[in-house]
């Protein structure tokens, strides 16, 4: 049976947060490209488990930094690393929450749950991004693993949130609209939940989230009934 969760950690980048204001930049420094933007992404995060795997730790914004060089290149654009951090370093900072996101979260902190914001982004970059989407204030903890010297899905990375806010994994519920991100959160042991943002998905091959909602007003609905 399900233990209902004491604390509710979110990944923030595009499950709080609309990324459309990167995506466009990435795109226009990409040629106009708009399907090249998930290559970027897809190049960010891999590289950031060659970092786990080589027992590297570089800022995430710097292999975004690197991994948009590396797709300019393969499109024969040239990017300087100046180049290409202008065109992300200030959009990941100024990026809206989704329009569900803030009634979902007050909520959710009413009904007694304790919230944290829980990113692969660096402290500085994660505590300006809620800043500048408004919702900094409904969360009780926040947590980047710039802190520990590691990226999610690595299983120490969950394993050590949980310890900061003295929570028991299966008494946690990690949310999230990335596949991966849940995948590992699970194998550490946490309850998952699944926001489906358009175009996202679980990973088929991966454990099936304990929880799966279109939207963190629906995923607010279930918990509060739940506490």
């Amino acid at each position: 049976m399900r233990l209902v969760p004491r604390v509710l950690f979110f990944d923030v980048n595009e499950t709080l947060l609309d990324l459309n204001h990167v995506k466009h930049a990435v795109a226009d420094t990409l040629a106009g490209k708009e399907e090249k933007v998930d290559l970027w992404f897809s190049t960010l995060l891999h590289h950031s488990l060659v970092e786990m795997t080589t027992g590297q730790f570089h800022d995430f914004t710097d292999i975004g930094v690197a991994a948009l060089q590396m797709v300019a290149h393969s499109m024969d654009i040239s990017l300087s690393e100046e180049q290409a951090r202008q065109t992300i370093a200030t959009p990941m900072t100024q990026l809206p929450a989704h329009p569900d996101v803030p009634d979902a979260l007050t909520r959710l902190k009413a009904a007694g749950y304790t919230l944290v914001a829980f990113s692969n982004s660096s402290e500085k970059g994660l505590r300006a991004q809620l800043a500048y989407a408004g919702i900094r204030d409904h969360f009780d903890g926040v947590l980047s693993v710039q802190q520990v010297k590691t990226y999610k899905p690595l299983k120490t990375a969950y394993e050590w949130a949980c310890a900061q806010t003295d929570v028991q994994a299966a008494e946690s519920l990690m949310i999230a609209a990335h596949g991966w991100d849940l995948c590992g959160a699970a194998n550490a042991g946490m309850q998952t939940a699944f926001i489906a943002r358009p175009g996202k998905m679980p990973y088929p091959l991966g454990p099936m989230p304990d929880i799966k909602e279109n939207n963190l007003t629906a995923l607010a609905d279930r918990l509060s009934r739940d506490n």
